[in-house]
């Protein structure tokens, strides 16, 4: 039984290259590079989206940056 699904994947010729480069660096497979890139890339995509929730909740209790650190300050003592 298959575990992965094979896709095609179009990158300019430098970029390849470079990904070739960083793979033999790192005694990766392209396969496994590119898992790791998106797996970053979706762990940055749901910060971004905690971020922005983060920003509409302090909008509307009106609270500027530095109140938001002195509530993270006090609830870890």
């Amino acid at each position: 039984m298959k575990t992965a699904k094979v896709i095609s994947l179009s990158l300019p010729p430098d970029m390849e290259k470079e990904v070739q480069k960083v793979a033999k660096e790192e005694h990766r497979t392209i396969s496994e590079l590119l898992r790791e890139a998106f797996r970053q890339y979706l762990a940055n995509r749901d910060l971004a989206a905690i971020r922005k929730e983060g920003r509409k909740i302090a909008k509307k209790m009106n609270l500027k940056p530095e109140d938001v650190n002195k509530i993270i300050r006090e609830s870890r003592k």
